[in-house]
């Protein structure tokens, strides 16, 4: 027999063959580790969901989702749900990059790249990392590191956060990896309305890929343009600065974003 690349020869020939079952085995560490909950990624789906409710634009415009409607949805990989997966859409965006001189006579508003990184862990080898001696400091803890080395602000100093969301599990991990919060806190994170407009920190404000669009995250980049332009459907009063991040669990990569 041929022996597949490792590491997929532990994986594939036992069926953990979606990225939704690779999360979901995240998610179940994070769980156990921490005791994060289903409600914790219930606040995660809600508030991408209450942001899409707001964006004509949105897959998921006036389709309110309620924790009746998620706790009761079928499983996809336990433990995530329905709603804890993305969309599956099509769609179509653009960004236009300049320098800052050339951006002085366009006629829109220009937005800033203040800092930008990206990240891999030495011991990654694939989709995501859970045979590694830590399997829950990702590639986001890599890229951070070199973000925020770069940039004249902390994460303290962000006003809204445009985090990738395949999985609702995901944003638990980049909020602890890009320092919002400590190892293990990022499930409590989520209470009390944290990621909703007017919470510590506004979360995918479009909707992201759980409730607008699932476009591999580009739809954050345009959305943290907007939130800086002023122009958001769910625009955060005096937002001047703005995280965009690429996935967890995969080589990654983050912008700061200013106006």
């Amino acid at each position: 027999a041929v022996q597949l690349p490792t590491p997929a020869q532990w994986t594939r020939p036992y069926g953990l063959l979606r990225p939704a079952d690779e999360i979901a085995m995240l998610a179940r560490r994070h769980m156990h580790e921490y005791g994060t909950t289903r409600d914790h990624l219930f606040n995660v789906a809600l508030a991408c969901r209450n942001r899409a409710n707001q964006n004509p634009a949105a897959i998921m415009y006036e389709r309110p989702l309620t924790r009746e409607m998620y706790m009761n949805s079928r499983w996809i990989s336990e433990p995530l749900c329905l709603f804890d997966n993305c969309l599956e859409t099509d769609g179509a965006l653009a960004c236009v990059l300049v320098s800052a001189e050339r951006a002085r006579d366009c006629r829109r508003t220009p937005v800033y790249v203040h800092s930008a990184a990206q990240g891999l862990p030495a011991q990654h080898h694939g989709m995501v990392n859970y045979w590694n001696d830590d399997p829950l400091t990702g590639p986001a803890w890599t890229a951070a590191r070199h973000l925020w080395k770069h940039a004249d602000i902390t994460p303290d100093d962000i006003d809204v956060a445009q985090i990738y969301d395949a999985f609702t599990a995901l944003i638990p991990l980049s909020l602890e990896g890009y320092g919002f919060c400590g190892r293990g806190e990022g499930g409590a994170f989520t209470e009390g309305g944290a990621l909703e407009s007017g919470g510590r920190l506004p979360l995918n404000t479009s909707g992201g890929g759980l409730s607008e669009a699932y476009v591999h995250g580009f739809n954050l980049i345009t959305e943290g343009v907007r939130q800086l332009r002023g122009t958001s459907t769910a625009q955060v009063p005096g937002a001047a600065t703005c995280l965009v991040t690429a996935g967890e669990g995969v080589p990654t990569s983050t912008l700061l974003l200013r106006n």
